[in-house]
C-alpha cells in the first residue's frame, strides 16, 4: 500500500476480514490507480470490438493525428479534440469512416509540448493526401500517419498509450493535470453506439470467499453512535381537550 494515496477500508460482512481498497485519485499515470482502471478499458474495448459488424470493404486502421507543438499544453488537448470533431462532420470522413476510438497520449517538455491523438477507425481505403488535406483545413497541422491494424491488435495499439507517460518523470505531474478531465478512451461514429457487455465477477473474500462488503466508516458510525444520542420517531399531536 502507497502511504501517500487514499484508501478506504471495507470490512467482510461475514468474517471481518479487511480490506483497503484505493480510492481513485484522476491521476492517468498513479501507480496505485492505472492496474485496475487499464483492465477495466481492456474489457470495454474488448465488448466494443466483439461487437463491431463486419462491414463489407472496410478493415481496421491506426491513424495518428498532430498538429504543431505549443507551449499551453491545455489549451493544446482542447483544441486538438475541437479540430477532431470537426473533421469527423466533414463530408469526406464521414464516406470513409463507420466509426472508431483514440486515445490522447502527450509527451515533449515545458515550452514545446506534443499533444496528438492515436485512433483506431474502421473503414474503407483512405487516400493519405486526401487525409492530410482533410486534417490541414480543420486544424492547420500536417501531422497525419496511417496504417493497416489487425482486428486482434486493436486493444494493444490503444491502451499502451494510456497509463504510460511519454514525457520524462519530472514532468509527469504537469501533464497529468491536464488530461484530467478527458476520458482514458473515447468512441465515436457507430462505435459509439454499441453497447458495452460487461458481466462483474464479485469481490469474494479471500479468506470465506463470501461476497458481502461493509465500508469501515460506516461500520464504525453505527457502533459508536449511542442509542440515547438518536432522535426519537416524529408523532402526530394529540388534539387538546375542549
Amino acid at each position: 500500500m502507497t502511504p501517500e494515496h487514499q484508501y478506504r477500508r471495507i470490512i467482510c460482512a461475514y468474517c471481518g476480514y479487511t480490506v483497503d481498497v484505493p480510492i481513485y485519485c484522476g491521476n492517468r499515470f498513479c501507480s496505485v490507480c492505472s492496474s485496475p482502471r487499464l483492465k477495466r478499458v481492456r474489457l470495454r474495448l474488448t465488448s466494443i470490438i466483439k461487437q463491431t459488424p463486419f462491414i463489407p470493404g472496410y478493415d481496421f486502421k491506426h491513424l495518428t493525428l498532430s498538429i504543431r507543438n505549443r507551449q499551453d499544453l491545455p489549451g493544446m488537448i482542447t483544441f486538438l479534440i475541437t479540430s477532431f470533431k470537426l473533421l469527423r462532420r466533414t463530408i469526406y470522413w464521414k464516406h470513409h469512416v463507420a466509426g472508431g476510438a483514440f486515445v490522447i497520449e502527450v509527451s515533449g517538455q515545458p515550452l514545446s509540448w506534443h499533444a496528438h491523438l492515436h485512433i483506431v477507425i474502421q473503414c474503407n481505403w483512405m487516400k493519405w493526401e486526401h487525409l492530410l488535406a482533410a486534417w490541414s483545413h480543420v486544424s492547420r497541422g500536417r501531422g497525419v500517419y496511417i496504417t493497416r491494424i489487425p482486428k486482434g491488435d486493436i486493444i494493444r495499439y490503444l491502451t499502451k498509450y494510456l497509463t504510460k507517460p511519454s514525457v520524462a518523470p519530472v514532468h509527469v505531474e504537469v501533464i497529468a493535470d491536464p488530461l484530467k478531465s478527458y476520458r482514458l478512451f473515447q468512441t465515436f461514429g457507430k462505435w459509439h453506439t454499441i453497447k458495452v457487455l460487461i458481466l462483474k465477477e464479485p469481490a469474494l473474500c479471500p479468506k470465506c470467499k463470501a461476497a458481502a462488503w461493509i465500508p469501515f466508516d460506516i461500520l464504525y458510525r453505527g457502533f459508536t453512535q449511542p442509542e440515547h444520542g438518536r432522535h426519537p420517531p416524529r408523532t402526530r399531536a394529540s388534539p387538546s381537550p375542549s
